[in-house]
């Protein structure tokens, strides 16, 4: 009879627990991270009879979470994506819209001031600094934007880090809590606390992407290419510190279990929105900033280089409008040399030379202690030679003083800062070079039909080497069919362009006459066309009427559309565009890629809570099954007791 007794209890017990474990998911059904959990349950072990073996009821053998740990790796690994693209695209977008405003943006601006040079002889000075002065506001109201957007993100990688330190710390507590739960008990393992855990993780992917490696009952944690972060009950500690390099930069340190803290490098950081947070950094805020500064340097570069192959209103050699950046250069606060880098950028002297050749990079300079390595950031391109300076994409890097130590390195951004730095540094309206310094003239007596352009300099032509009463003269040999330099000239080699075809010819030495042909020696070009007689001559001496000359202001205009960047294969709006248009496509791609994840996230989720989610349906049925369970238990409980009072009745 006990043996009933003890059947039945141990079926209330077990549909008990049942009905405790259902409640149990159905209180959890919206929990985050909550997995349902079953009853497993054995028979007693039998009795043996001499008929046979008779069961002895039934035991609850443990409480177990129904959880797939490959669902739920990919569930983190979604997430982490999903989120890395949210923030990306959340960050891009502010830029985005920012650049291609069509009133707030740089291209009206620039195509304002370059509309401001007239061909004529009655263009405004004023408006033309005036204009000047609007693009000056421009591009550093566009650069301190993007100084706001990148203090911003320097404050949410501060806040993400202080959010990680405190997950790794909530999971090597619940590693210990889990561990000492598990140690030594016969007991089913602590689900909620399972739970708990997986929860963070995930919400921890969220943040970075994390690697799980499981070791017994703890999870040890691992971020980017395999630095640990949670090792059983340990966590280490991440922190946000001050760029070695860049004062303005928040990188990340950690603090390793040994004590030593090291920088972890932002190629590191995958996934989360902290991942979001450095890919946008690296890949856009500091493209852009370079990119922007890039059209502000050789704007303001190249500009007053043409300004100062003109005269002024006064007559004298123009000089600079505007103030051009210098590149920045630090040292690395890790340095233990003394060596002092310094940058510049080479002079323009030519086509696709100084700021023409500036490619937008970053640059890192590493002394090895033999040679001086420059890195190329963009693309990894080095360049490397014992000695300094060395001039590489239009910028000089230098080391006047000091002496450096093996590994010391700097940083060198030489457009980082072009946008901020532009300005206008001569508001005198007279200031402005608009006439070409030279003049060209044919006396009234020659006899025949030549004719000598107005002429015009380029960058390789010095402001002085022409003075006034003792012009450069052509006088044509009738017997020779040349053109004979006089002694002013004799200094100059002379390249004659015919038809394409270019030659030169050495200093002082006569060249041959062809109607239309290009003359060019230093740095002054002219075209000398018709039918000469002999002894006709051709003038080219100092402009000493610049009121209501433009031809150097007609080049200052023409500057907009120049390839004057990139090697000579752009132009000021070429760039900013390209860069609109990158920017442009990444947010569409950020978009695009963004909702695709999203879907696929939902799919990872929807098959990981049809596996581990409560369905309440299917409680709701497991309940009126432990409740029929439990009552059929009673019943068995009623009839032992109601077989042991026949028994009593019978034995009195």
């Amino acid at each position: 009879m006990s043996n009933i007794y003890s059947i039945a209890s141990s079926a209330l017990q077990a549909a008990q627990v049942g009905i405790a474990t259902t409640g149990h998911n159905i209180a959890n059904a919206s929990t985050p991270g909550y997995n349902r959990q079953v009853v497993v349950q054995a028979s007693a072990a039998a009795q043996q009879y001499s008929f046979g073996f008779v069961g002895q009821g039934t035991q609850v053998a443990s409480v177990r979470r129904i959880y797939d740990q490959f669902l739920t790796d990919q569930v983190n690994a979604a997430t982490s994506s999903k989120s890395q693209l949210d923030t990306y695209s959340s960050q891009i977008t502010q830029i985005a819209n920012l650049v291609a405003d069509s009133s707030a943006g740089l291209s009206p601006a620039v195509n304002d001031f370059f509309a401001a040079f007239s061909t004529t002889s009655s263009f405004n000075r004023t408006d033309i600094i005036s204009k000047a002065q609007t693009l000056a506001s421009r591009f550093q109201s566009l650069q301190s934007r993007l100084d706001e957007i990148g203090a911003d993100t320097n404050g949410q990688i501060t806040s993400s880090i202080t959010t990680i330190n405190g997950y790794a710390q909530g999971l090597a507590q619940l590693n210990d809590a889990i561990q000492k739960a598990t140690a030594g008990s016969t007991s089913g393992p602590p689900n909620d606390l399972m739970d708990q855990r997986d929860q963070l993780v995930t919400e921890l992917s969220k943040i970075i992407n994390v690697n799980v490696i499981h070791q017994g009952s703890n999870y040890n944690i691992t971020i980017g290419n395999g630095q640990p972060l949670v090792l059983g009950a340990d966590a280490q500690t991440l922190s946000a510190t001050t760029s070695p390099t860049d004062p303005q930069r928040v990188e990340i340190a950690v603090s390793g279990f040994n004590g030593n803290t090291s920088l972890l490098g932002e190629n590191v950081i995958q996934g989360g929105s902290l991942g979001g947070l450095m890919q946008f950094r690296a890949n856009t805020l500091d493209v852009a900033q370079n990119q922007l500064g890039k059209v502000a340097i050789g704007l303001a570069s190249q500009f007053n280089d043409q300004n100062k192959l003109g005269l002024d209103l006064n007559g004298a050699p123009g000089g600079n409008i505007f103030n051009v950046a210098t590149p920045l250069a630090r040292a690395s606060s890790l340095n233990t040399g003394t060596g002092q880098l310094v940058a510049s950028f080479a002079p323009n002297t030519g086509p696709n030379t100084g700021v023409a050749a500036l490619t937008g990079s970053d640059y890192s300079v590493r002394y090895d202690g033999t040679n001086f390595n420059i890195t190329r950031l963009s693309d990894g391109t080095v360049t490397s030679n014992p000695t300094l300076p060395l001039t590489v994409d239009g910028v000089v890097f230098d080391m006047p003083s000091g002496t450096p130590n093996a590994n010391d390195s700097f940083l060198v951004r030489p457009t980082a800062n072009g946008a901020s730095s532009f300005s206008v540094s001569q508001t005198d309206p007279a200031k402005l070079a608009a006439a070409a310094p030279i003049s060209t003239s044919v006396p009234s007596t020659n006899t025949g039909t030549g004719k000598i352009s107005e002429g015009s300099v380029d960058s390789t032509f010095v402001q002085g080497s022409v003075v006034a009463g003792t012009p450069l003269q052509f006088s044509f040999s009738a017997a020779t069919n040349e053109l004979v330099p006089n002694a002013a000239m004799a200094a100059y080699p002379i390249t004659v362009t015919v038809n394409g075809t270019a030659t030169t010819y050495a200093a002082g030495a006569n060249v041959p006459y062809s109607s239309g042909a290009s003359y060019s020696f230093g740095g002054m070009n002219v075209n000398i066309s018709g039918t000469p007689k002999d002894t006709d001559v051709f003038n080219i001496g100092l402009n000493t009427n610049p009121v209501g000359d433009v031809r150097n202001s007609n080049l200052l205009g023409k500057l907009q559309d120049q390839k004057g960047l990139s090697g000579g294969t752009a132009s000021y709006t070429d760039v900013y565009s390209q860069m609109v248009a990158q920017i442009g496509n990444k947010t569409a791609e950020l978009q695009a890629t963004g909702a695709a994840q999203k879907t696929l996230l939902a799919q990872a989720t929807a098959a990981q809570q049809s596996e581990s989610g409560v369905n309440l349906d299917e409680e709701a049925t497991n309940l009126l099954r432990y409740q029929q369970t439990y009552q059929a238990a009673g019943k068995v409980m009623q009839i032992a007791s109601q077989m042991f009072q026949t028994l009593l009745t019978l034995g009195g």
